[in-house]
This record gives C-alpha cells, sequence and structure tokens, in this order.
C-alpha cells in the first residue's frame, strides 16, 4: 500500500513541479562555468596579457581610479595575485540612489584604467534571475523553492521505489543498458541515471533550500552554532564575471559585504572619509596573511573607521573559503578570522555555494554537478512519457474490457477460465482483456481479476486460470502482484484441479529474463497444477511470441479461426513439393512438404525454431462465397497502398456468412474482413539443408480440411507461393556445448527432434538418444531410413520406439520409463532433455515419468538450468 501511493505521489510531483526543475537544472548547469566562459568571450577585460611590468599596488590603483573618477566615492577594491586578472572597483551608490548597490567596474591592475562592461554579462545575469526566481521575482522565488522541496521528496521515493531485492548487488543499482527498447529504455534511463545523479540532486536542493526560505536557512544556522546573518532584501544583482550564482547566493550574509558588491551609504555631507595609510596597512595585511589569491578591501566611507580585507589564500579550499582581517587606522589587528579556524558548522555555511555548485570538491565536483544539473530534463521528458505510455495501456485495457463485456473481480467460481494479470505498466493488464475476450468469443465464460486481489482459498476453487504477467527490474513481481508473490506463493495450496497456462511478460536483456512468470509458473507446478501448455515468454512486445500464446487460446477454446492481434510479416516461399509419409496408415495422412524462398537469399534459423504459415482458403470456398454475394473474382480492390482483385483478399481473409454482407461494395467488403489467422508448424530442417521442411499432419472438420493443413498438403499447388516467416523460438533451441542431448516425441513432434538431431550430427556430437513413438511402425516411422542410417554411423547412440498398435498400451513414455538406469546415467553426465509432440497426453506423461525416475526436484532444477525445454502443442 505504501509503495502504491508514493507511487501515484512520485509521477504526479514528477510531471508538475519537473517542468520547472527542468528550468531550474539546465540554468544552474549553464551558470556553472560563467567565469570562464566569460573570461573567454572578453579578452583585455576579464583575462589580461601577462606584461613586463609589476602589478600597481592597492594605493596607487586607488589613486588612478579617483583620478579618473573624482565624483565618485569607493566602497571597495578587489585585486589578484595573478597577472591575468583585472582588479575590481565598486562605487558606492550616490547620496539619496535607491537599492543597495553602487556600481562595479574592472579596474587594469598594470596602469589602473578603468575597463568596459564585459559582453554576455546580461544573459548570464538573466539566467541567475531564471534561475533562482523563474524571471518573476517573488512569486517565482516561490515556486521554484516548493519545486526544490519537492526533488528531495522525488528522489527519495524514487530510490524506495526501485529499491531491488538484493541491494548489494550493484549492477542493479548502476548498470545502464542501452540495447533496451521502448518502454524498458525509458525507466532504464529514468531510474538508472536517477541513481546515479541523486546524490547530487540531494545535495543542490538541501543547500539550495537556505536561498528560497528565510526560515530554512535560519534552522540552518542556528543548527550549525553560525550566527544569523542580516535579513536580505530583494534579488540581487549578478556581479559579472564574478559568477551570476556566486554573486546571488554569497553575498548574502556568507561573506564580507564588499564581496557582495554591497556597501554603507556615506552619510550626506560626510564628505570624503580620513585618509588611511594603504601602504602601510598593506604591509601588515601581506605579513599578516602570508599570501593571496583574491583580496578585497572594504574602505570606511565615514570618520577614522577601521579597514576590512577579505582575503583568500593561495591554498584555500574552495572560492568562499574566505578569511577576514579588520584593521585600524594605526595598523592594528582588531580581528583576524580564519576559515580553517571556523567551527566545523560555521564552515558548512560558509560553503553552502561551493556545496550548491560542486566546487567544493574542485573542478571534478564542478563538472559532476553540472552534468546532473543539465540531466535534468531527462527526467522530466522520460517521466512523461512512462506516465502517457501508461495512460496509453490503461485506456486500451478498459476498451478490450468494456468490449469483452468483462466484469473485473467477478464470480471467479463460476466462471470455467480465469484470466489473473500483474501488470507494472499496462501491458499485462491489456493482454489479459485481449485474452479474455478472445476466450469468451469463442463460447467460454470468463472471469478477470487482478492478481492481487487473487486469494490462495478462490484459486484452490479454479478449475482453467490464465497468468499474464510481467516482471518488474531484475525479476521481481510487479509492484501491485508483491503481496500476492509474499502472501499466497509464500505458502502451499493443493493445486491438483488446475490447469493452467502462462504468458511472461518480460525483456531478455535483463539476467532474469521473465523472471516473475518463471516463479509463478514453478510455484503452480509445486502445487500439484497441470499447464495446458508450456510457459509463453514474451520479449518486449514480441509478435511473434504473442502470435503463439494467441494459437494456444485457439487451441484451448476450439475456436482456431480468431484473427491474429499482430499478423505475420510474411515472406514469399514456395511449395517445392509435398509427400504423405504414411500411406496405409489408421491414422489421419502426414505430409513431408519442402519449401524454398522464392528469393534467393541465406537461410537463417535454429534448429527449435517455428514456421508461421500464412493459409488460404480452398478455391472453391472462394468461388462459392462470391457466387453467393454476386461479386466477381477480378473486382478491384485497393488494400495497404496496394491495388489488388477482390478474389485474392478473400483468400486470405475470414469470410463470414454471405447473407451478411449482402449488396456491399467489394472495397468496403474488403475493408472490413480480418486476415486468416496463422498457423505454426516445427521446422524439421537445418539451413545447412538449403531448403525448410515441415512434418504436416492433416485435420479435419465438418467442412472439410484445416486451414493450414489443407492449404499446405491439398488446395496450394505444387510449384505455388507460400506465405510463411520463421518464429525464432529461442526455449526450445540446443545449448552450446557438445554434452549429451536426450530427444523425446511423438507423432509430428518428430519434426523439431529431426532439426536438432541434423544440428548435433553436423557439429560432430554423436551421443544421442531419441524416444519415438507413433500407432504402426510399418506405417508411421516417419524417416526410418533416415534414422536407421544415423543409428547404423553411430551419430545417433540410441533409439527407442514405442508403436501403441503394435504394442497396445505401450507409449514413449514407457520406453522412457523402462530405460529409468539409462535415464540417470545421461543426466548425470550433463543430458540435456527436449521433448516435441502432444501436449495432451504425450507431454504430461513423459513430465510424470521424469518426475517419477529423477525425482520431482531434479527436472525443476533441469527446468531452471535449461535442461529440460519442451515444444509441445
Amino acid at each position: 500500500m505504501l509503495k502504491a501511493i508514493l507511487f501515484q505521489l512520485h509521477w504526479f510531483i514528477g510531471i508538475t513541479a519537473g517542468i520547472v526543475l527542468a528550468v531550474v537544472g539546465v540554468t544552474g548547469g549553464m551558470l556553472s562555468f560563467e567565469d570562464e566562459i566569460l573570461r573567454e568571450l572578453n579578452p583585455g577585460i576579464l583575462s589580461l596579457a601577462p606584461q613586463n611590468a609589476a602589478l600597481l599596488a592597492p594605493e596607487a590603483l586607488l589613486a588612478r581610479i579617483r583620478e579618473a573618477e573624482p565624483g565618485k566615492t569607493i566602497s571597495s577594491l578587489t585585486v589578484s595575485a595573478n597577472p591575468e586578472r583585472p582588479a575590481r572597483v565598486m562605487f558606492a551608490p550616490p547620496p539619496g540612489a535607491q537599492g543597495p548597490r553602487g556600481e562595479m567596474r574592472y579596474v587594469n591592475p598594470y596602469d589602473g584604467a578603468l575597463l568596459g562592461n564585459p559582453a554576455g554579462q546580461d544573459f548570464f545575469r538573466f539566467t541567475m534571475q531564471v534561475h533562482r526566481w523563474l524571471a518573476v521575482g517573488d512569486v517565482g522565488k516561490q515556486i521554484v523553492g516548493a519545486s526544490t522541496a519537492l526533488l528531495i521528496f522525488l528522489s527519495l521515493s524514487g530510490l524506495y521505489l526501485r529499491w531491488p531485492r538484493n541491494v548489494l548487488a550493484w549492477r542493479r543499482w548502476f548498470a545502464l543498458d542501452l540495447t533496451r527498447r521502448g518502454r524498458s529504455l525509458l525507466w532504464e534511463l529514468h531510474s538508472i541515471i536517477g541513481t546515479w545523479v541523486l546524490p547530487f540532486y540531494l545535495l543542490a536542493a538541501l543547500t539550495g533550500l537556505t536561498w528560497s526560505y528565510d526560515w530554512y536557512r535560519g534552522a540552518l544556522f542556528d543548527i550549525t552554532g553560525t550566527p544569523r546573518p542580516a535579513q536580505r532584501g530583494g534579488p540581487p544583482q549578478a556581479a559579472p564575471g564574478q559568477g551570476a550564482a556566486g554573486q546571488g547566493t554569497g553575498g548574502q550574509g556568507q561573506q564580507p559585504p564588499a564581496l557582495a558588491g554591497t556597501a554603507p551609504r556615506p552619510r550626506e555631507g560626510a564628505g570624503r572619509p580620513a585618509s588611511l595609510d594603504i601602504p602601510s596597512l598593506w604591509a601588515v595585511f601581506l605579513k599578516e596573511s602570508g599570501g593571496y589569491r583574491t583580496a578585497t578591501l572594504r574602505l570606511p566611507q565615514a570618520g577614522n573607521g577601521p579597514l576590512t580585507i577579505s582575503y583568500q589564500t593561495p591554498n584555500a579550499a574552495h572560492e568562499r573559503a574566505n578569511n577576514t582581517l579588520v584593521l585600524d587606522p594605526a595598523g592594528k589587528v582588531r580581528e583576524h578570522r580564519r576559515y580553517d579556524d571556523l567551527p566545523a558548522g560555521q564552515k558548512l555555511t560558509s560553503s553552502l555555494f561551493p556545496l550548491h555548485a560542486g566546487s567544493f570538491f574542485g573542478l571534478p565536483g564542478t563538472v559532476l554537478m553540472m552534468i546532473a544539473s543539465l540531466l535534468m530534463p531527462l527526467f522530466t521528458v522520460t517521466g512523461w512519457m512512462l506516465y502517457l505510455d501508461r495512460r496509453r495501456k490503461k485506456r486500451e485495457a478498459a476498451r478490450y474490457a468494456q468490449e469483452a463485456g468483462i466484469v473485473l473481480d467477478g464470480d471467479v467460481a463460476a466462471a470455467p477460465v480465469l484470466v489473473a494479470f500483474a501488470s507494472q505498466s499496462g501491458t499485462a493488464e491489456r493482454l489479459a482483456w485481449q485474452s479474455a475476450g478472445a476466450l469468451q468469443a469463442a463460447g467460454l465464460p470468463v472471469q478477470v481479476t487482478a492478481l492481487e486481489g487473487l486469494a490462495a482459498e478462490t484459486l484452490a476453487g479454479a478449475r482453467r486460470a490464465l497468468f499474464v504477467v510481467s516482471t518488474f527490474g531484475e525479476g521481481q513481481p510487479p509492484d501491485a502482484a508483491r503481496a500476492f508473490a509474499r502472501k499466497v506463493m509464500g505458502q502451499s495450496t493443493a493445486l491438483s484441479q488446475l490447469d493452467y497456462g502462462v504468458l511472461a511478460l518480460g525483456e531478455r536483456s535483463y539476467s532474469r529474463f521473465c523472471g516473475f512468470g518463471r516463479e509463478l509458473d514453478t510455484w503452480l507446478r509445486t502445487q500439484g497444477a497441470t499447464p495446458l501448455f508450456d510457459r509463453v515468454e514474451v520479449d518486449g512486445n514480441d509478435p511473434s511470441a504473442l502470435r503463439h500464446w494467441q494459437a494456444q487460446l485457439g487451441a484451448l477454446s476450439g475456436n482456431t479461426s480468431l484473427p491474429d492481434w499482430v499478423a505475420p510479416d510474411y515472406q514469399a516461399w514456395r511449395l517445392v513439393s509435398r509427400t504423405c509419409l504414411n500411406a496405409g496408415s489408421v491414422g489421419l495422412p502426414t505430409f513431408h512438404v519442402v519449401l524454398e524462398p522464392m528469393e534467393p537469399g541465406t537461410l537463417s534459423w535454429q534448429a527449435g525454431d517455428i514456421a508461421e504459415l500464412g493459409p488460404r482458403h480452398d478455391p472453391r470456398t472462394v468461388e462459392a462465397f462470391l457466387a453467393a454475394t454476386g461479386h466477381a473474382a477480378d473486382a478491384p480492390v485497393e488494400l495497404d497502398s496496394q491495388r489488388l482483385t477482390l478474389g485474392s483478399v478473400l483468400a486470405e481473409r475470414l469470410l463470414p456468412a454471405a447473407g451478411d454482407v449482402a449488396g456491399w461494395a467489394p472495397q468496403a467488403l474488403a475493408d472490413q474482413l480480418k486476415p486468416l489467422p496463422h498457423r505454426e508448424y516445427s521446422i524439421a530442417s537445418i539451413p545447412r539443408d538449403g531448403r525448410l521442411e515441415l512434418l504436416v499432419r492433416q485435420t479435419r472438420t465438418a467442412d472439410g480440411y484445416g486451414l493450414g493443413s489443407g492449404w499446405l498438403t491439398v488446395h496450394a499447388p505444387v510449384g505455388s507461393e507460400i506465405a510463411l516467416r520463421i518464429r525464432r523460438n529461442a526455449a526450445f533451441h540446443a545449448p552450446v556445448g557438445a554434452q549429451p542431448m536426450i530427444l523425446i516425441g511423438n507423432g509430428t513432434g518428430l519434426a523439431g527432434l529431426r532439426a536438432h538431431l541434423k544440428a548435433r550430427i553436423n557439429a560432430g556430437h554423436e551421443r544421442n538418444w531419441l524416444l519415438f513413438g507413433e500407432r504402426n511402425a510399418a506405417h508411421d516411422f516417419y524417416f526410418r531410413e533416415e534414422i536407421a542410417g544415423w543409428t547404423a554411423s553411430g551419430a545417433l547412440e540410441r533409439l527407442d520406439v514405442a508403436f501403441s498398435r503394435d504394442e497396445p498400451g505401450r507409449y514413449v513414455q514407457d520406453s522412457l520409463r523402462h530405460s529409468a538406469e539409462t535415464l540417470r546415467a545421461w543426466v548425470a553426465d550433463g543430458a540435456t532433455i527436449y521433448v516435441c509432440g502432444s501436449l495432451k497426453g504425450m507431454a504430461p506423461a513423459v513430465d510424470g515419468v521424469l518426475a517419477e525416475v529423477l525425482g520431482h526436484a531434479v527436472v525443476e532444477a533441469l527446468a531452471d538450468e535449461g535442461r529440460y525445454r519442451r515444444d509441445v502443442y
């Protein structure tokens, strides 16, 4: 609950205060090297060429300045030991002038000539005003102050929201992966870089508040035991060449007034102050200070007052590490305050601006603080994009829910299928509603619920359930599902009555890809639940994995004619041949189908990959539909900027009842029809074969043949074009290495196993064991000669077959059980187990034998290690 509340506050504050913080961050970064930039822009004013002459002493500079400006009163003079830096003089405001500041001018330290005004100072002055007040005075000051305080909350809440399970895993905190895509990349930029800059933002905010709120600054001075400075006035103006931010901060109570460019006004009629023996006092200063980097002489404006000199030593810790020496007219030291001797609290308050700017830590600190400041818009932009993406997905989920007409969290027990989701950004929720809508369209009542609201008792009462779950960060459940993972998955619940499927969403670049989905799948298995099909894992928004999930939904509901959510991007292949391999079998005809690409090119896939077929209707079906609707096959239509004929479009579309579209124009008909759903087949060859081979069993329906098998084995003429694309199936890829491989399958499942055997044999790995089952050896032993040749050559070390009609009651799982000792020995030698074929009957039976022979824990460990893989359907 706390995390959910913090998340809502984090994004709300982020998208409201984020724009102000972006402006403050960029302007702060621009001010980081103001002095250096201005010096580059103003040679001869702010940067001088060294001369073969001595620098004028302060008394000589003062004399020449008074000679050049006889009507003005000098309040302070700043000199530098660096021969390339100008001196700086501050003139007191004339009598009656409003405001605390006088005029500041730069002075040539070699001849005392007053220099011109530096170019660019107005720009930096305005930048500083935007940085501190949004250039709108006190209202802007309050807005900036509030946003700065909120930056502290955003930093700390963001840290809490991304707190990983393993706090000591530094890579989870700091490793940035720019190969990620979409929302994952936005989250990576927002969270990882946010962690990098978090200390800088906290430091900048905690110090920056001292210039926004007097109460905060006063409290800080009280806590540190520092005397409170005088009450500040209005927004100060920047001193050119001294740093707009610096003059806007350090001159307000932390530095002597002369450094801030202020001085007491002379009383009217007071005339010129009594003359001071500047040379003698300067000599005392040089002796007392032992050298200086910069020194500012604040001259008394009336009476025979003391001379105050604020200075920095050559090795000063930072630009605000000032010492102050007060000399009476006779040269006696009245006070000498050294920065190094200050208590820690006073040092802190004297260093607020260097801490704020990063210069407290030298040049590296300034550079890092500048980068952090300039990165502030990154968090505003990525935060907004993440927010808008989440809103869009929520709207999509709501739309699919409305279309499905299903009520969230209704009577779960009354629904044949429960669909539960755990979503971080809204994608899993949308897919859950899409899945529920597909099942309901097929006639199955469905109930949808969020995983966080699913109790163990409710789950124990369900018969069939589909889980659509995302993974957050490195294998963690989404925030809302943490309670379910902790309370429900943390205890034992008898689920032997439950059949389930899992759609796991993740991104493969993370070390624990689909971590929560895998944990949920493992937990369900250990509680006795039976998988309806193998877990489907989605890398990002991989459309092929989503099509595979939709195909499983079609098999579950019995309605395989639902259109694809995302149509495959098919390529053109040529049907080279089709050969029936089981003539005379009591089973349905099974064909060896061979295809080649229409466009010559490199064949590229791995053993275990899937061919997605774009089927077409039997031409006679299309002809009958055209006749019933009164349309001509060659009627021109346009789809996706392509000119086509109505007949070619109908061949690839789901056809409604002719009466429902009677009278429709050809173009309107083409626009409304959905594409036929794809069909999936395991690839039975490898690229080295030079062709793509399939093992296809015909499916028979009340209307004739199955959509995909009918097209490949009956309707498509040999030599015709076939729409097909290859789907990467990483979950069934072979491991790298020569470890033994056990291949188990039945029926057309031999296709995927054959590809693996071919790849292994070509690589010179001969420790292979095939267990295959079908009906009759005489008719259903597909690729018999090829397999016999591998056995004879030793490329296939062991072959076990089971033909259930020849030996009634003997199936492939029985062959596995009878070879229990061999199975244990091969697994002990590091063997991987690959199962391909029927999900109903064979796959769960093989899984049961493996658990019986090896032990359930060993089977789960093999699955976790990638040594137990299945491609079942």
